[in-house]
């Protein structure tokens, strides 16, 4: 249970707030079919532990740019298929493949966090340097001459 979220069930706003999701985007999401609210006798959604859950795990995966197509499929798939065979063969090469862009995007996380440390490793050269940051006045600028050069420092350098 998080931020006073009980089991009971909730309206769309107590869901919001306890998801930090708007309500509009909670709407969008139930109509793609990645949450699905219970209903009262009188048509009155209430969202649940289950709905929360699935709310947070939508958030953090559109944090790492993975589609809302992508969460909509992984949300409906299964449901196309006759079989739990079927539907988790689907689901596991739905599942791989996102995993395997997963591990791209963190391979290129790493590589600019790589990027970055270098920079900086370079940028500490430039310290206590008492000229103008410019090629014109600081010919030496280990950012300028370094064969360490790196792509951000040359990003950071350009001459304007």
């Amino acid at each position: 249970m998080a931020h006073g979220y009980d089991n009971r069930m909730h309206k769309i706003g107590d869901l919001s707030k306890a998801s930090g999701l708007s309500v509009r985007t909670l709407r969008g999401y139930e109509e793609l079919g990645i949450i699905s609210p219970s209903r009262s006798e009188g048509g009155t959604r209430y969202y649940g532990e289950t709905e929360l859950s699935i709310a947070r795990l939508a958030m953090k995966m559109r944090e790492l740019n993975i589609s809302v197509e992508m969460i909509k499929t992984i949300a409906t798939r299964r449901r196309d298929y006759e079989t739990g065979d079927q539907s988790s063969a689907a689901m596991m090469e739905l599942l791989e493949h996102l995993t395997d862009d997963l591990r791209d995007q963190a391979a290129g996380i790493l590589a600019m966090q790589n990027e970055i440390r270098r920079t900086v490793r370079l940028l500490k050269g430039c310290q206590g340097c008492k000229n103008k940051p410019t090629p014109q006045t600081c010919p030496e600028c280990p950012m300028q001459t370094s064969p360490d050069r790196t792509d951000m420092a040359q990003m950071i350098w350009q001459s304007t």
